[in-house]
C-alpha cells in the first residue's frame, strides 16, 4: 500500500527520533525529529516517562481517519533498524478496549491485510501476532525466530493491584522462559516460601526480559492510564504512541485535517442540519441517504451509504432509545427492516457482516456508543444524532465513521466526497458549536473544525484554483437527469464534477484542463434531446488553445549538462560518477572503525561516531546471548547479518559482504566476538557512518579531479535536460496577485509572495535581456541539476536569454554564501559555464550584493 505525503513524513520522524536516541540526549533527538515531523504547535521540550529517563518515547498526532494503526505496523520495522538490538523484536501492541483489541488482532493475523503485509515486508514473513488470551502459547525458541507482536489492552496492565492481574502472576506454562537466567537479572522475585528469591514467571517478566517496543494506538491517555510504577514493570526498549488528542507526549509529527483531505483521505467539509426534533432529524437523514443513493448509483464506484443513528441510552426521560428508533424507521419512515443493523454492546448484528460486500443491504445502523470501539465502514456517510452533540464521548468516534473516504479516492459527483450530520439542537449556532468543540477532540485544530462546517446547502460549487495564465471558462451545464457514470473512462470521471442544481435537476462543471478528445467525450456523454455542450465545448477548445502558457503550445527551455567521455561513450555526471572517478572502491580502503573502541575501563566499550558517543556496559553474557540466540554466531554470521542490513546501493554484494568481514575480523581482534554480537546494531551504524565518510571523502576528490584534470563536455540533445510540457511540478505553487510575462508554465512553484525568491523572480521576469525562464523547484522528476560530491544542486532559476544563452542563477541570502557547500556548488557551476565557452552563463546571486539581481544578471552577461 503506498503511503500518502503525510504518512511518509511521519515515519521519517520516527526513524530519526529513534535513530538519534541512540547516540544523543532523547531531548536533542526530539529536537532532530521534529525537523523532519513538523508537529508545529504540539513541540514542547521533552517530557521522558516518569522513572525511564532512559527509554526513547514519541508520540504521532494523526487527525480521525489519518491511517494511525497502519504507520503503527510499520513502525516496528523502522524501531527494530533504528533502535532495537536485536533480528527479531517483542512489541507490546497495546489499545484502549477490548473490542479494539479483537478488531486489531484480527486485522494483524489476516495474511492478505495492510497492517500484516506491512509486518512481514519488515521481517521477510517471519512474524507471529498473539492476543495476551495466547500468551502462554509462547516458548523460548519462538522470541528468537520470529518478531513477536502481543496485542493486549492497557487495562490489562494495570497495577491498582497487581494479584488481580494475570499479567503479573506466576504461571508454570511460562517456567521455560526463566530456566537459565543469572541470578542478578532485574526481575519481579518470589517474596516467600520454597522459591523465595527465584524470578515469577508471570508475563510482565517475560516481557521485561526482552525489553519489548511498545507501541500504543490511540490511546489518549497513556501516561495517565498506566502509571510509572506499571512501565517499570514492563521495562520497555521504547514507547511509541499514535493519537488524534495528544496529553503531555512528545508529539514529532503533527498531520493537519487539510493533509488528510488533501490525500483523499477524509471527507470534508460537514454539511450540519440542526433539527428541533429527534423525529425530525432522522426524517431528513433518511431523506439524506436515498439522495446520496442516487447519486452513488449512477457515480459508478460502488458506494452504497449508509447512516449511523446514535440513540439516546436507556435511562428515565429517554425518548429516541435504540428500540423506538428503529420501530420509527421500519414504521414511519418504511425502511425494511432487512436494511437496518443494531450494534449495542447486549445487540450485535454487524458481526460477521461485511458491509463493503455488493450483496449486503443495510443502510442504516443505530447504535449508542458501540460503534465508537473498533468499528471502521467508510461508507457512512450520514451521521444522526438523537442526543446532544455537545455530549462528547461517544460522537467524536461515531462521526469519525463518516469522515473515512470510500477507498482513499476522491469521486466525481462532488456530493460523495462530503459527510453529513443531522442533529437535535435548539438552534443551528448551538450545534454548530457543538459540533466544533467534538471535531477539535477529534485532532482538528479549531480553525480547522469551524471552517470543515457548512450549512447543509442547495447546491454545491466547484472550482479550481486559478491559475497564472487566465483561461476560458467553461458555462455551467445543467440537465435534468443525472448522467449514467458506471461506463466512463478513469480520465471522463476526473474531468467533471457533478451536483444538484437545486432546482429539481443538476449542475456539471467541466475540469477546463482536462484533454480535448476528453472534453469531446464527456460532452458526448451527456449529450439529451433537450441539451447538448458540444458547441460550447469546441468553442472552450478553440478559446484555451489561444490562452496556453508557453509550453503548453509547445515552447521548450533546453540546457545543457555536465558530461564525461568514459569507455568511448558520453556519460552524464551524477553525483554516483563523482565518487566513482574519485576513487571510490571498498575493496582499497583500510577496515578501522576510528571511533568503535575499548575504553580504559574493563567493563565497557564504546561507541564515539562523529561525536556522537554512545557507551555499552558489559554484563553477563550468557544471559544476553540467549535472548538473541548469538551463541551460533561467528564471524561469517555477523559478517553476513551487517551485509543484508546494511547494503550499498552502490556497491555490488559480494564486494561489501568482503567488506564487513574484513572490519568484524579488525574489530573482533579488540573486542570479544560475543560482546559484538550483542551490540551488532551500534557495530551497523558504525560501518554506515564509516561507509558514508568514504563515500564523501571520495565525492569531494572526483570534484577537485572535475575542476581540474578531468576534461568534461557539454551534454546536448538527448544528453541534455529540457522544461516542456511533459512536465513541471510546482510543489507550492505560488498564490499572489503578480502575474508573469515570461514564465514557461502557467504554475510557478515554491514562491511566497513577498519574500527574497519573489522578488528575484519579478527581477528576472523584467529582465529585458530574457525571453523565457523557469523556477527550478527542486528535487522533483522535472527539474535540471548538477552534480556535487554528496548530492544534486538544484539552481533555483533557469533562463534563456533573447540572444540564445542560457542562464543559470542560484540565489542566496548573505548568510548562506561562506559555507563549504556554497562554494562547492559555486564552482561546479562556474565549471559549467567554463566548458561552454560563453552558452551558459552561471550567477550565484546574492541579496543586496551589487544593486539587486537585476545588476548581478547585467554584470554576468556582459
Amino acid at each position: 500500500m503506498e503511503l500518502k505525503p503525510y504518512q511518509r513524513r511521519a515515519l521519517d520522524a520516527l526513524r530519526t527520533f529513534l535513530d538519534q536516541a541512540a547516540i544523543r540526549p532523547h531531548a536533542q533527538a526530539y529536537a532532530a525529529a521534529c525537523a523532519v515531523g513538523e508537529p508545529g504547535a504540539y513541540q514542547a521540550a521533552y517530557r521522558p516517562l516518569a522513572g525511564l529517563p532512559d527509554v526513547p518515547y514519541c508520540c504521532l498526532r494523526l487527525p480521525t481517519g489519518g491511517g494511525k494503526t497502519l504507520l503503527a505496523a510499520r513502525a516496528i520495522g523502522i524501531a527494530r533498524d533504528a533502535f532495537l538490538d536485536r533480528r527479531f523484536p517483542v512489541v507490546l501492541w497495546l489499545v484502549t478496549s477490548t473490542t479494539i483489541a479483537e478488531q486489531t488482532l484480527g486485522a494483524l493475523k489476516k495474511p492478505t491485510h495492510p497492517y500484516r503485509q506491512a509486518l512481514e515486508a519488515a521481517f521477510g514473513g517471519a512474524v507471529r501476532v498473539l492476543g495476551i488470551d495466547e500468551r502462554r502459547q509462547l516458548r523460548p525458541q519462538d522470541m528468537m525466530d520470529a518478531a513477536t507482536v502481543i496485542v493486549a489492552t492497557v487495562q490489562a496492565f494495570r497495577v491498582n493491584n497487581v494479584a488481580d492481574r494475570n499479567v503479573y502472576r506466576d504461571d508454570e506454562e511460562l517456567e521455560a522462559h526463566f530456566v537459565q537466567l543469572a541470578s542478578g537479572a532485574d526481575l519481579a522475585r518470589h517474596e516467600e516460601g520454597a522459591r523465595r528469591g527465584k524470578p515469577i514467571a508471570s508475563f510482565a517478566n517475560l516481557l521485561k526480559l526482552h525489553r519489548p517496543l511498545i507501541i500504543v494506538d490511540e490511546a489518549h491517555n497513556f501516561t495517565s492510564t498506566l502509571s510509572g510504577e506499571t512501565i517499570q514493570r514492563i521495562a520497555p526498549a521504547a514507547v511509541v504512541e499514535f493519537t488524534a488528542t495528544p496529553v503531555r507526549s512528545n508529539v514529532i509529527v503533527s498531520a493537519t485535517a487539510a493533509e488528510l483531505k488533501a490525500a483523499d483521505m477524509i471527507k470534508l467539509p460537514i454539511h450540519l442540519s440542526q433539527h428541533g426534533s429527534w423525529q425530525a432529524a432522522i426524517a431528513h437523514a433518511v431523506d439524506n441517504r436515498a439522495w446520496l443513493d442516487r447519486i452513488a448509483a449512477k457515480d459508478g464506484g460502488g458506494i452504497r451509504p449508509i447512516v449511523l443513528y446514535q440513540a439516546q441510552p436507556a435511562r428515565e426521560g429517554a425518548e429516541a432509545t435504540v428500540e423506538v428508533v428503529k420501530r420509527h424507521l421500519i414504521d414511519d419512515c418504511r425502511i425494511p427492516e432487512d436494511r437496518i443493523a443494531v450494534a449495542t454492546g447486549n445487540q450485535r448484528e454487524l458481526d460477521d457482516v461485511d458491509l463493503f460486500d455488493a450483496t449486503c443491504k443495510i443502510e442504516h445502523v443505530i447504535t449508542v456508543d458501540a460503534l465508537k470501539e473498533g468499528w471502521d465502514c467508510s461508507f457512512a456517510y450520514v451521521f444522526c444524532s438523537l442526543a446532544s452533540i455537545r455530549s462528547g464521548g461517544a460522537v467524536e468516534q461515531l462521526l469519525g465513521r463518516v469522515l473515512r473516504m470510500p477507498f482513499a479516492t476522491r469521486r466525481s459527483s462532488e456530493e460523495l466526497n462530503r459527510a453529513y450530520a443531522h442533529v437535535s439542537e435548539r438552534n443551528f449556532f448551538e450545534a454548530a458549536e457543538g459540533l466544533k468543540d467534538r471535531l477539535t477532540a477529534m485532532g482538528f485544530d479549531e480553525r480547522t473544525a469551524l471552517e470543515a462546517i457548512v450549512e447543509q446547502p442547495e447546491t454545491f460549487d466547484w472550482r479550481e484554483d486559478a491559475t497564472l495564465f487566465t483561461r476560458p471558462e467553461l458555462p455551467v451545464l445543467r440537465v435534468q437527469e443525472r448522467p449514467d457514470q458506471s461506463n466512463w473512462t478513469p480520465e471522463m470521471v476526473a474531468a467533471t464534477r457533478i451536483a444538484d442544481d437545486g432546482a429539481g435537476g443538476v449542475a456539471i462543471t467541466f475540469d477546463t484542463s482536462a484533454p480535448d478528445e476528453v472534453l469531446r467525450e464527456v460532452a458526448t456523454a451527456v449529450t439529451t434531446p433537450a441539451t447538448t455542450p458540444m458547441a460550447a465545448v469546441e468553442a472552450f477548445i478553440a478559446r484555451r488553445a489561444a490562452t496556453l502558457s508557453p509550453a503548453e503550445q509547445g515552447e521548450v527551455l533546453t540546457v545543457p549538462r555536465l558530461a564525461i567521455e568514459r569507455d568511448g561513450q558520453l556519460e552524464i555526471v551524477f553525483p554516483e560518477t563523482l565518487v566513482d572517478v574519485g576513487g571510490w572502491d571498498l575493496r582499497q580502503v583500510d577496515t578501522s572503525l576510528p571511533g568503535f573502541a575499548l575504553t580504559e575501563r574493563p567493563d565497557t566499550f564504546e561507541m564515539d561516531v562523529d561525536g556522537d558517543q554512545v557507551v555499552y556496559s558489559r554484563i553477563d553474557a550468557h544471559a544476553e546471548l540467549a535472548l538473541d540466540d548469538a551463541t551460533d554466531w561467528d564471524v561469517a554470521a555477523l559478517s553476513r547479518w551487517l551485509d543484508r542490513t546494511t547494503r550499498q546501493r552502490d556497491v555490488a554484494q559480494p564486494i561489501f559482504l568482503e567488506y564487513c568481514r574484513r572490519v568484524v575480523e579488525d574489530v573482533a581482534e579488540h573486542i570479544p566476538l560475543a560482546q559484538l554480537v550483542r551490540s551488532k546494531y551500534a557495530l551497523r551504524r558504525a560501518i554506515n557512518a564509516r561507509v558514508q565518510q568514504l563515500r564523501r571523502e571520495a565525492g569531494t576528490h572526483g570534484v577537485q579531479l572535475l575542476l581540474g584534470d578531468i576534461a568534461p563536455v557539454l551534454g546536448l540533445g538527448e544528453n541534455g535536460f529540457s522544461f516542456s510540457k511533459a512536465g513541471y511540478d510546482p510543489r507550492n505553487p505560488y498564490v499572489g496577485p503578480w502575474r508573469p510575462n515570461k514564465h514557461l508554465f502557467s504554475q510557478v512553484g515554491d514562491l511566497k509572495h513577498g519574500g527574497e525568491e519573489w522578488m528575484a523572480a519579478v527581477a528576472i521576469d523584467d529582465h529585458p535581456q530574457v525571453h523565457r525562464w523557469v523556477r527550478n523547484v527542486d528535487r522533483t522528476p522535472w527539474s535540471y541539476w548538477l552534480p556535487t560530491s554528496t548530492d544534486r544542486f538544484y539552481p533555483d532559476f533557469v533562463a534563456e536569454l533573447k540572444d540564445g544563452r542560457t542562464l543559470l542563477i542560484e540565489y542566496k541570502g548573505a548568510h548562506l554564501t561562506n559555507d563549504p557547500d556554497s562554494a562547492e556548488k559555486c564552482n561546479i557551476g562556474a565549471r559549467l559555464q567554463e566548458i561552454s565557452r560563453g552558452a551558459v552563463v552561471f550567477l550565484w546571486a546574492e541579496l543586496d550584493r551589487s544593486g539587486g539581481v537585476s545588476r548581478q544578471i547585467d554584470a554576468a552577461i556582459g
